[in-house]
């Protein structure tokens, strides 16, 4: 799917964010230019919310020759392949496949979540993962893998709207930061866990870390987390995609955003600004990457919310990692050393406390 029709500067990427905030001058701009905003946003803000609302959840999906059902292992194994991480051997055997379990965890409402998880005999820390916005918890089994083979069990679930989970819409995480929380505690209710780690990829690392500022930082078994390529603001995220998707500055497009994911959803995009409230993971360790070269979640996202987490903290308990070259999710494939170089470092910084 093609997300935008002009890549944005270097600059813009790594620097962009308050681009695409209020100042003055864009304030009169709108007042003077109200009746074209008005047109132009009327058209823009529909074909947008069509757009975040679009994406494969189920049937069959076709690459290269091969076509295959969107909810099965095949998904995954063809993403591997795609993504050239079988020449890592960074992908689960068949044996492992076969052992791991599918299951539907009711959420807080009674809404079905569906989770895959593989454990280790005698096993006690956990990992989850939580998947992209066009992805399902298959694909997100490539997040954990890497985990699992240094003794952790591993869970992914499908995220609200996504797979075979309910939802009729996505909140590009903002409902799934709950069903995160009922999985956490379905972990607890169930089995005998020590600590839970959480690793999640563009809108599942906007979600942990929503989590994580909204309730799982009063949690003293979830230990630390991997952001990658996430974004720390939905509205600026939206505001900076309409641009580049439809070539014209974003306050032009989008008046009436806010008013139309709260009426579609009944979600306030303002409240998904995960740069207010770091002050609650002052005492949290994260790991967060991502690619300089990300033209979808742009690098100014990890930036700013490093930059504001880091006030809060002890220097070195949270770490940014940029990749150079990269674009979104493309850390794991074609940063790999670098990804579980870091990885690794910081789990065993992890171990040492």
């Amino acid at each position: 799917m093609k997300v935008i029709e002009k890549t944005p500067s270097k600059q813009t990427l790594n620097d962009g964010y308050h681009k695409f905030c209020w100042n003055w001058w864009r304030i009169l701009c709108v007042i003077v230019l109200f009746p074209l905003v008005y047109f132009l946003s009327k058209k823009y803000v529909k074909n947008f919310f069509t757009f975040t609302q679009t994406y494969q959840r189920k049937g069959l999906m076709t690459i290269e020759t091969t076509t295959f059902d969107f909810n099965s292992f095949e998904v995954y194994r063809q993403d591997v392949i795609a993504k050239k991480l079988d020449q890592f051997n960074f992908v689960f055997s068949e044996k492992e496949e076969a052992a791991m379990q599918t299951m539907t965890i009711l959420n807080r409402h009674q809404a079905p979540i569906s989770a895959l998880y593989l454990q280790h005999p005698n096993a006690k820390k956990w990992v989850i993962g939580l998947h992209g916005w066009t992805e399902n918890k298959y694909l997100g089994l490539r997040q954990v893998f890497h985990f699992y083979q240094q003794g952790y069990n591993v869970l992914t679930f499908d995220s609200v709207a996504h797979g075979l989970s309910a939802g009729d819409y996505t909140g590009i995480g903002y409902l799934n930061a709950q069903n995160l929380s009922d999985v956490i505690q379905w972990l607890q209710d169930n089995y005998c866990v020590e600590e839970i780690g959480l690793i999640g990829n563009s809108m599942g690392a906007a979600c942990l870390t929503k989590y994580l500022i909204d309730e799982g930082y009063q949690n003293s078994l979830v230990h630390w987390a991997v952001s990658d390529c996430g974004f720390s603001n939905l509205l600026v995220q939206f505001r900076y995609v309409m641009q580049y998707r439809y070539q014209h500055p974003w306050w032009l497009t989008s008046f009436g955003l806010t008013k139309k994911f709260n009426k579609e959803i009944g979600i306030n995009l303002r409240k998904y600004n995960l740069l207010k409230h770091t002050n609650r993971l002052k005492d949290f360790p994260m790991l967060i990457i991502h690619g300089d070269h990300d033209d979808f979640v742009p690098y100014f996202m990890s930036k700013e919310f490093f930059a504001q987490k880091a006030k809060f903290e002890p220097s070195g308990q949270s770490q940014l990692v940029s990749l150079l070259n990269i674009n979104h999710v493309e850390a794991i494939s074609k940063g790999h050393q670098t990804y579980i170089t870091a990885i690794k470092a910081f789990l065993a910084q992890q171990e040492r406390k």
